[in-house]
């Protein structure tokens, strides 16, 4: 399958609950990541992680499904036509 680039917003909505399991995840698709944006509200307990990756559908899909199914987070996906 063609690889494309994406672009990937995680919204955390509990940085101590979900920390870890996003970080790990991130770390297991580090080759995929060209671009990571951090914006940490911790006064709010939230934090918003930009990604640009380029890796193919199934993979996005595989990615984003297993940060959907980590409590306190949320995902969303933009692939660019480029």
């Amino acid at each position: 399958m063609e690889q494309k680039r994406h672009v990937v917003t995680i919204l955390v909505d509990d940085i101590a609950r979900a920390f870890n399991p996003v970080s790990d995840l991130l770390h297991l698709y580090a080759q995929h990541i060209l671009l990571r944006v951090g914006y940490p509200m911790r006064d709010k307990d939230v934090s918003v992680i930009f990604l640009v990756m380029e890796l193919d559908l199934d993979q996005l899909g595989a990615f984003s499904g297993k940060l959907g199914q980590i409590p306190s987070v949320r995902v969303k996906t933009i692939t660019l036509k480029i």
